[in-house]
């Protein structure tokens, strides 16, 4: 069985501290196979990570955490970013055409960007929309005093039950799991379609922990810091990794 943590966020999301190659280090030294970076409404990290990834023995999907207007939706598999503030329905299209699947982060608990049941059940009503909708969390270690309605509900809907970090932090990521028959992306998709994956949740009291250290890394961003492979408080200037990274991408593209 392989391992995948397919809801993590680097420091291309505006409330998180990780550098992309802090993430895959950390990926590899817990022993996760495949990780998705899902930066909110970003999807520059993503790339960075898949480019990156071979060097830590790891393999990297493309996604980004989409805001709907309905709640927050993370897409994998996607080419391209797809436009935020979308209804859930039309955001599946769009991720459909680009050949993608989703998953539904943190739902049904009433917190802000969560999905409703009703937002949910209306995708599944729709023929053109339910068809990329393959997965719920039913574990976040982030909303995990939340999580029960999900994990009771998850019986009931055709979906592959996912566990994730939601990390925005270093040491949270791989604190909440999937596993899925095989170790690699493609295993780990087919898994997601034929609903055969197994979550394994963080069994920690995270919630003052996380929040806590958290807090204190968020707080040294504002000065330039960010947790990097060469140390947990590195001075980062993120647009010159992002326009070195766009620069890589193009070029790669061209050469194509």
């Amino acid at each position: 069985m392989g391992t995948a943590d397919l809801h993590i966020h680097s420091i291309y999301s505006l409330d998180a501290t990780t550098t992309v190659r802090a993430i895959l280090k950390q990926a590899a030294d817990v022993g996760l196979n495949v990780i998705a970076v899902t930066d909110h409404d970003e999807i520059r990290g993503s790339l960075e990570a898949q480019q990156l990834a071979p060097q830590y023995g790891i393999e990297a999907i493309p996604g980004a955490e989409i805001s709907t207007k309905d709640g927050h939706l993370v897409a994998l598999f996607i080419k391209t970013l797809p436009p935020s503030g979308l209804s859930i329905i039309d955001t599946l299209i769009w991720i459909g055409k680009q050949g993608g699947i989703a998953i539904a982060p943190h739902p049904f608990n009433n917190l802000p960007n969560s999905l409703s049941m009703e937002a949910v059940l209306g995708a599944l009503a729709n023929p053109r929309a339910k068809g990329p909708l393959k997965g719920i969390e039913t574990h976040n270690m982030g909303t995990q005093n939340f999580d029960r309605v999900a994990q009771k509900l998850s019986v009931f809907l055709p979906f592959a039950k996912i566990a994730s970090s939601d990390a925005h932090i270093y040491w949270a990521i791989g604190a909440g799991r999937t596993e899925f028959p095989g170790t690699t992306a493609q295993d780990l998709r087919t898994a997601l379609e034929k609903n055969t994956t197994v979550p394994v949740p963080y069994e920690g009291e995270s919630s003052a922990r996380a929040v806590l250290s958290w807090m204190r890394r968020i707080a040294m961003r504002k000065f330039g810091y960010a947790s990097d492979t060469t140390s947990a408080s590195t001075p980062i200037n993120t647009q010159q990794i992002s326009d070195s990274m766009i620069r890589k991408i193009q070029k790669k593209q061209a050469n194509d």
